[in-house]
């Protein structure tokens, strides 16, 4: 019993052109959308670094701010305002030298250091550097002629300050100076300079930790581009930063500031750099931190990269196989004609040889 069969027979070059109208202009949109999907896919990762680099930002000058904020409220405590306003146990004697750590002022500072391990000294001093008040054994008993006072004393003019960052080697931490005027309650004239040594240890830790996100690395920067913390440096090694350099122009224009983003084409290939600055720099002069959030372009979009790159894949694939289409059939018709010749050529001598 014969079998039913259902023959589609379709012209090939209908066929070739049907191809033709629908692959080519197919594969253009592909390859349009796909430099587009690259292109805001790099918009996404770096958005998403700025985000993150406002978060690290946020904590670097909260932290800060509160440190400052603690000792502001500690000078302003009435026991070491009268401690300073009196000028008392700054003498050049022995005898009175250890009276002045047994002060009500000097405990206080005391139990204050230990409430808070951030806190590694705490000293206060008259308007003339004499110490009036200290956590434990002052080094010497004048801070006239220290830079850090000098600073903070300002001509006369007290004002906050906090210093570079230096390293202790007894406690093994980082730590800055934050000195803070004393001021008389009633007439708000200065009276003298409370300085703590506080540790920031825990703030530069977080730059040190490992990869953060998908892999990215955080930064801590100053805004000559040397590296304060970060994967494998601190500001001890004076490393440079070298996506800081991309960052630089864009920290100094609207637009790039709003963007937060930049594609940095280091040495090693294109990296997404998102940044924020800490705003610290607007009161304390030597503070032009700037967080970055980095990396390499090719593994910060490699999870979706992959897609488009399968995409351009099968577009090019596509147009491949519509040219091989199209080769095959040309030849293809060029050799069916040259076969028709060679089979009319013999009828035609024939029909020539019955004529004669």
């Amino acid at each position: 019993m014969p079998v039913d069969r259902l023959e589609v027979r379709v012209s090939i070059t209908k066929l070739l052109l049907a191809l033709i109208i629908v692959i080519v202009p197919l594969s253009i949109a592909g390859l349009i959308m796909a430099e587009r999907s690259s292109n805001s896919l790099d918009n996404s990762v770096g958005s998403d670094f700025k985000t993150m680099a406002m978060l690290y930002s946020n904590d670097v000058s909260q932290f800060m701010r509160d440190r400052v904020n603690d000792i502001g409220a500690l000078a302003q405590d009435p026991i070491i305002v009268n401690a300073a306003t009196a000028g008392q146990g700054a003498t050049k004697t022995e005898g009175n030298n250890k009276g002045l750590l047994t002060s009500g002022a000097s405990q206080l500072l005391r139990q204050r250091k230990i409430t808070d391990p951030r806190l590694l000294s705490i000293i206060a001093t008259d308007d003339s550097g004499k110490v009036v008040a200290a956590s434990q054994q002052p080094p010497k008993l004048s801070y006239a002629q220290d830079p850090i006072w000098q600073a903070a004393f300002n001509n006369g003019q007290p004002a906050v300050r906090i210093g570079d960052i230096l390293d202790d080697e007894f406690t093994k931490s980082s730590y800055v100076h934050i000195s803070m005027p004393i001021k008389d309650a009633n007439s708000g004239a200065s009276t003298g300079i409370l300085t703590a040594a506080v540790s920031i240890s825990d703030l530069l830790a977080r730059f040190r930790q490992g990869p953060v996100g998908n892999g990215a690395r955080a930064e801590l920067v100053n805004d000559d581009g040397t590296v304060v913390s970060g994967p494998n440096a601190d500001v001890f090694a004076r490393v440079k930063s070298p996506q800081f350099e991309f960052v630089h122009d864009s920290l100094g224009s609207p637009q790039g500031r709003q963007s937060g983003w930049v594609m940095a084409d280091l040495r090693n290939g294109p990296w997404i750099v998102g940044f924020a600055n800490t705003g610290l720099k607007q009161h304390f002069s030597n503070l032009g931190w700037v967080v970055l959030v980095s990396q390499e372009e090719y593994q910060a979009a490699a999870p979706i990269r992959n897609l488009v790159h399968f995409a351009v894949v099968m577009v090019i694939l596509a147009l491949f196989m519509l040219t091989l289409l199209i080769v095959y059939y040309y030849l293809h018709r060029t050799q069916r004609f040259a076969h028709i010749e060679e089979e009319e050529l013999p009828a035609e001598k024939a029909r020539s040889a019955t004529t004669f």
